[in-house]
């Protein structure tokens, strides 16, 4: 070998091996970093038993416009003139003041994801203690326990009823006024029994609600009989339609009182994008033992919309027959308008009015006088339901 020979064989000795150097240097330049993975954190368990507490106020300051001009005094000098425009006889002309109508506060507890209970006391302008005060009550206590069966969870104990959960919850303004089975006596909000409440289909646009109850409401039970209640609430899309009925057997020994009750009611509401229309109708048939049956039936038309981001407008008619076939009977219409301004969040102030007007049908006598209420409604939240 030559010597020209033996100095190109060292040369490619020493290249070879500092190419595959460099070669293998670009590569681990470009290939990424390993991730670097955050060690498995345990699941934590959920967070049962939970509560929360929450309610709402609403009461008024009111002004008699108009009404009975009669005033008749205690030997206390009380004034025992009618105040609130409730569907039962003219109010008082001029009596004026403050009152506190509803007042709930309410304890949610869920005990597990299959389990909660509910426990609501209720306050009264109108239900009044021994001495005179303001007095509570129990609204609501029950416990819930979901889907028993697919889409359908069971309640037992003192249960708000599905008369007018539907309907009151679109109206929306409970804080003015009752809707019009509620304002008539046209059953109870609330009863002691148990109750399958949940969907038919997995959209939720048929529900439904089963109950059985004593039909003394928050009262307890005082004979054998029971209360049956259905409703088959429908909602598609902004629509809604609730038909509903319940029967109710009562005591058959006493003449003076109803043998039984048959209830029929259909709601329907539709909501636009400011604006919401709705119609809230009923009838019920009294039989009576050696007298005639009673047929009360009424129906209601209200409208509530958006006029800015703080103020809305809500307008409602009923018109209301104690007894459709009674030929001497004395029917009303009952008017009621507000304007709602909210300053914040669940605090509400409302001007509104409510007027009723009688009217005579055969040869029986209506009141003298009409009915106009002026107030400014106040109504507040401090939290909210988880349900």
């Amino acid at each position: 070998m030559t010597v020209r020979a033996c100095l190109i064989a060292a040369a490619l000795a020493v290249a070879v091996p500092c190419a595959a150097q460099t070669g293998s240097t670009a590569d681990s330049a470009a290939a990424p970093a390993p991730a670097i993975q955050a060690p498995p954190t345990p699941p934590t368990a959920p967070d049962f038993p939970r509560g929360r507490i929450s309610g709402y106020m609403f009461g008024d300051a009111y002004y008699n416009v108009t009404g009975d001009p009669n005033h008749v005094y205690s030997a206390s000098g009380a004034d025992a003139g009618k105040v609130n425009v409730d569907g039962v006889g003219p109010i008082t002309r001029d009596l004026s003041g403050f009152q506190m109508r509803r007042v709930y506060f309410q304890l949610d507890n869920d005990l597990s994801i299959k389990y909660a209970t509910r426990f609501r006391f209720e306050v009264d302008g109108k239900a009044l203690t021994s001495d005179g005060k303001i007095a509570a009550n129990v609204k609501s206590a029950y416990l819930l326990a979901k889907s028993v069966i697919p889409r359908g969870d069971f309640s037992f104990g003192i249960l708000g009823t599905p008369i007018w959960e539907s309907s009151e919850e679109f109206w929306g303004y409970r804080s003015i006024e009752k809707t019009i089975a509620d304002f008539r006596g046209i059953g109870s909000s609330a009863d002691l029994g148990v109750s399958l409440k949940g969907f038919v289909d997995g959209d939720h646009h048929l529900g439904y609600t089963a109950m059985i109850g004593n039909g003394a409401g928050q009262k307890p039970e005082t004979d054998r009989f029971k209360k049956f209640y259905f409703t088959l609430p429908v909602r598609y899309g902004d629509f809604r339609i609730e038909p509903y009925a319940d029967y109710q057997s009562v005591r058959v020994n006493v003449p003076a009182v109803n043998n039984d009750q048959q209830t029929w009611k259909l709601f329907s509401g539709y909501e636009f994008r400011k604006l919401a229309v709705g119609v809230d109708a009923f009838t019920r048939v009294n039989h009576k033992a050696g007298v005639p049956n009673q047929e009360p039936r009424g129906y209601s038309l209200f409208a509530r919309g958006v006029i800015t981001p703080t103020v809305s407008g809500v307008v409602r008619f009923d018109q209301f027959e104690p007894d459709h076939r009674a030929d001497n009977r004395v029917d009303s219409k009952l008017w009621t308008v507000g304007i709602d301004w909210q300053p914040v969040r669940d605090i509400h102030v409302i001007p509104n009015i409510e007027a009723t007007q009688y009217e005579a049908q055969g040869t029986a006598v209506a009141p003298s006088h009409h009915d106009l209420q002026a107030r400014v409604t106040f109504y507040y939240r401090f939290s909210r339901p988880q349900s």
